[in-house]
Formats: C-alpha cells, sequence, structure tokens
C-alpha cells in the first residue's frame, strides 16, 4: 500500500491521525518512514473489523444463552430488576442495569412518532408542561416515563454486564445455579470462563477506542475466542459444535485478516 502513497498524501494522511497515535506505528517500525507506519496502521484496523464482527457475535451469542438459562433456571425473566431469592446484583450490576433501562428508554422513544412522543407529557408532567423547558429536558422527561420490558433492557446490557456474571462474585448464585448450563464442559471451572470472557471483553474495549490488537494481546484473543467458539453450549469442545459453525464464516473472515497482519507485521517489523 505505501508505495502508492505520494509524499503529498502522506502529509494529509497524517493530518487525519493524532500524532501520538502515528507515535504507536512509527515505534514499531522503529521509525523506518511515515510511510510504513501508515501501512501497518491500516493493517491493523482491517485486523480490528474482522475481530469486532468475531467478538460481537459472542457478545450476542453468550447474552442469549446464559439469558435461556437464567430463564429456565430462575423462573422467568423477571431476573433481571426482580431478582430471586438467593440473587443479589452488586453495585456494579445494579448501576449496569440502570444504564440500561435508560438506553432503552431512548431507544424507544427514537423510533416514537410526534404525536407519540407529546402522548407522554400527560404521564411526565402530570401538572402540565413547564412554559419555556428546554428541548433535551422535555425529551429527558418523556423518556423517563417510558416502561422498558426486561427484553429491550437486556438488549442495552454491554459485554461488562454479561461477563461479569461468570465472576467470582456470583459462583454460587448463578454459576452453579443456573449458568454452568452455558458452558455444560464438566472440566471447566467458572474461573476458566471468566478469564476468556475478560479477554474478550478487554480487546473488544480496544477495538471500540480503535486501539490496535497485535502481539500477546492478539494470540490472547484468538485463543479465547476459539474457547468459547467450541465451548459455548457445548459438552466437550468441538468445531462442530452449533456455536462453532454459526461464526466460522466470520472466524474465516479473521483468520485472513490475521495471516494478511502477521505478514505486514513481519515486513514492516522485522
Amino acid at each position: 500500500m505505501s508505495r502508492f502513497l505520494s509524499d503529498d498524501d502522506v502529509e494529509a494522511i497524517t493530518g487525519y491521525l493524532s500524532a501520538p497515535r502515528l507515535g504507536t506505528y512509527l515505534a514499531l517500525t522503529r521509525a523506518r518512514s511515515l510511510k510504513d507506519a501508515i501501512e501497518l496502521h491500516q493493517a491493523t484496523m482491517s485486523l480490528g473489523v474482522a475481530l469486532m464482527a468475531v467478538t460481537g457475535l459472542i457478545e450476542v451469542g453468550l447474552r442469549n444463552a446464559t439469558c435461556k438459562h437464567l430463564d429456565t433456571s430462575l423462573g422467568g425473566s423477571g431476573w433481571l430488576r426482580r431478582p430471586p431469592n438467593g440473587l443479589r446484583w452488586s453495585a456494579y450490576e445494579i448501576q449496569s442495569i440502570r444504564n440500561g433501562e435508560r438506553a432503552a428508554q431512548r431507544a424507544i422513544y427514537s423510533k416514537m412518532t410526534s404525536a407519540e412522543k407529546a402522548d407522554l407529557d400527560d404521564i411526565a408532567f402530570p401538572n402540565g408542561v413547564p412554559q419555556n423547558i428546554k428541548h433535551r429536558k422535555l425529551a429527558e422527561k418523556r423518556q423517563s416515563s417510558i416502561i422498558a420490558n426486561d427484553g429491550q433492557v437486556i438488549a442495552q446490557l454491554t459485554m461488562f454486564f454479561w461477563k461479569r456474571l461468570f465472576s467470582e462474585t456470583y459462583e454460587v448464585s448463578l454459576w452453579k445455579r443456573a449458568i454452568k448450563r452455558v458452558f455444560p464442559n464438566k472440566t471447566l471451572d467458572r474461573s476458566d470462563v471468566a478469564a476468556k470472557l475478560e479477554v474478550i471483553y478487554q480487546v473488544r474495549n480496544r477495538l471500540a477506542h480503535h486501539e490496535p490488537v497485535y502481539g500477546r494481546r492478539l494470540e490472547d484473543a484468538l485463543i479465547a475466542i476459539e474457547f468459547v467458539a467450541h465451548n459455548l453450549e457445548s459438552r466437550v469442545p468441538s468445531s462442530e459444535a452449533p456455536f462453532a459453525k454459526f461464526i466460522l464464516p466470520q472466524r474465516d473472515i479473521l483468520s485472513g485478516q490475521v495471516a494478511i497482519f502477521r505478514t505486514t507485521f513481519e515486513r514492516l517489523c522485522g
């Protein structure tokens, strides 16, 4: 790629990347050239897109498999906001659920017509809409009057929430009680699952902030992805597990991008 860039192109492109960001890639290429640093940046971004697709599917699959087993074991979907006996949310989860509720309310509100939004005023402002209220405050009060169902809130919860359910905090109240069935391989401990989910969570965070994933962090991510693919709702690790087959197209794309990245990295940084 870099050989196609003119000096003017390089000067313009460096303006799109902050000095600290470009400096990361310059350091990796041992400051060989700005062109090499830009090429490595682009290879890293392409790898990140492929990683994001796979980790996104893992988040969705983990969420829905976990919800299914919690619904079955805890007597329906009410466990989220009305936890049954024996389950008590920590402050982290309470805040996550509150954030999820607000996000669900905003999502519902965004899909309403102007008339439907105005109809919320009777609930949001029982004494009448205040004069000269700012639009933002009006929207916030209307949104707070919307009742989101559990499914709508669950859809807004982040990977942070789902990986936390596999932490030591919930070993007795959730792992042994219900979500061991999400990873039913009897040779796996909760800590095995938690460690792999933490790796995926950290990588997903880096990708969301457009940070590079390479070296040991990339290798750990690939191991964690394989672990979840082969073990989610599978009694034995298997590439024939339904979830492994489900994410196979995206994993194949990722494998291709990993190969391209490694070749580019070795050429520019070796």
